[in-house]
């Protein structure tokens, strides 16, 4: 219980290093990706102007992506940037289609593209979804997570770890709604004193017992 609180504690000290870091970039002037710090958790909520062509071939449809109580999926597209790398993009939110067969089309530039998009990690498998697994690769490709390394195998070429989620007002997406992170570190903090408070109790009531016990057992001998 000692493990699940301090778990606890950590994880509301890493929500609020991580909205002090939200606070302090979202306001940052848009930088390229030499720019970018080395470290990966240094480059988040980052600000970045790319330029490179859209991967027309290949789209990932993100399952399960609800907006305003309506179901649909994030668009990722491959970018291939003028340096050479290749990163996916998140264009945004498009609504299902009347069947989970009937995927929504839509259109992609074809010629070299330069917007304003800010760096992000992709969204992690849970833990209850399915694997995405494919039997053959057919285009385009539904996912019930983003696996950079995963995408990169089924690609035929290697991907950047992180990913870009398109500014709201660039162009070449669908809709976007910038989430504001509701992280509550009070919570995480409460949650590690109800624990700590239990094993004190737990270990209050052990030496009570075993006091009463070895008493006893004197009394006994």
């Amino acid at each position: 219980m000692v493990s699940l609180g301090q778990w606890q504690y950590n994880k509301g000290e890493y929500i609020n290093n991580l909205q002090d870091k939200i606070n302090d970039r979202k306001h940052l002037s848009p930088v390229s990706m030499q720019e970018l710090p080395h470290d990966l958790e240094d480059q988040l909520f980052m600000p970045i102007n790319v330029s490179g062509t859209f991967d027309t071939e290949h789209h990932f449809y993100y399952d399960n992506r609800i907006v305003n109580g309506l179901a649909g999926y994030d668009i990722y597209t491959p970018l291939r940037m003028d340096d050479g790398n290749t990163i996916l993009v998140n264009r945004g939110w498009i609504r299902q289609g009347r069947t989970r067969q009937d995927l929504p089309e839509f259109d992609t530039e074809t010629s070299r593209v330069s917007f304003k998009a800010i760096v992000d990690k992709p969204p992690s498998k849970d833990f209850m979804l399915a694997e995405n697994v494919h039997s053959k690769l057919t285009w385009p490709m539904v996912l019930q997570y983003v696996d950079t390394q995963e995408i990169g195998e089924m690609l035929g070429y290697e991907l950047m770890p992180m990913v870009l989620r398109l500014d709201k007002d660039a162009e070449h997406g669908f809709h976007r709604e910038i989430p504001a992170l509701n992280l509550d570190s009070a919570k995480n903090t409460g949650y590690a004193f109800q624990w700590f408070a239990m094993s004190a109790a737990l270990l209050v009531i052990y030496i009570v017992v075993n006091t009463k016990k070895r008493l006893q057992n004197q009394r006994d001998s």
